[in-house]
């Protein structure tokens, strides 16, 4: 439940369903699944958490592999340079088959002001390396941030298209920026160039 990160200037991240995060342990999720397996008979499951963390994610895929529980899963995560060739091999052989991140706007100096924790180049190696382990990449992209500029935008685009040349992401989609209230850029408008 949650984010671990609640840095994300866009994000309401004072709100509950973001603020508050609560990691289960893989013990307990394998359970579930299990639980839920035998029950319905599904074996797809959708991790809803804002972001996963690489560090919950191992461990949910050592018990999987551990019990030999096959399943399929995919889930948001944060384009953590923990993400190595190794941990998404890990992964895909868990049962993970498609990931989904922000990248947002491609844009170190934006992605800066987000407070996103990632930059273009860590991006790119991890969406690679996901890409590589045969784990479909989505990424989540912005426009409109504060003090985006158009070449931003057109630099974006082309960084985006570069990616999907590359193999490195599969499905990716643009949203307009909004500035939501409970969000950093909502509650100070000021400290992002907003006037």
């Amino acid at each position: 439940h949650g984010c671990y990160w609640k840095k994300c200037s866009f994000c309401d991240v004072s709100l509950d369903y973001i603020s508050r995060y609560d990691l289960a342990s893989a013990t307990t999720l394998v359970d579930r699944v299990q639980a839920i397996v035998a029950e319905t008979g599904q074996t797809g499951f959708h991790l809803v958490d804002e972001a996963a963390p690489p560090k919950g994610l191992k461990a949910f895929a050592d018990e999987l592999l551990r019990r030999e529980v096959s399943i399929s899963w995919w889930g948001n995560i944060r384009f953590e340079k923990s993400f190595n060739p190794a941990l998404c091999q890990l992964l895909a052989e868990s049962g993970c088959i498609a990931i989904s991140g922000g990248l947002e706007v491609a844009s170190d100096r934006l992605l800066k002001l987000m407070k996103k924790g990632v930059s273009v180049d860590q991006v790119a190696r991890v969406t690679r390396a996901f890409s590589d382990a045969g784990i479909l990449v989505h990424a989540y992209l912005m426009y409109g941030f504060p003090t985006q500029t158009v070449q931003d935008t057109v630099d974006a685009l082309e960084y985006v298209r570069q990616l999907f040349e590359a193999g490195c992401i599969q499905s990716g989609f643009f949203h307009r920026f909004t500035c939501t209230v409970h969000s950093p850029v909502g509650l100070h408008p000021e400290e992002f160039g907003v006037t």
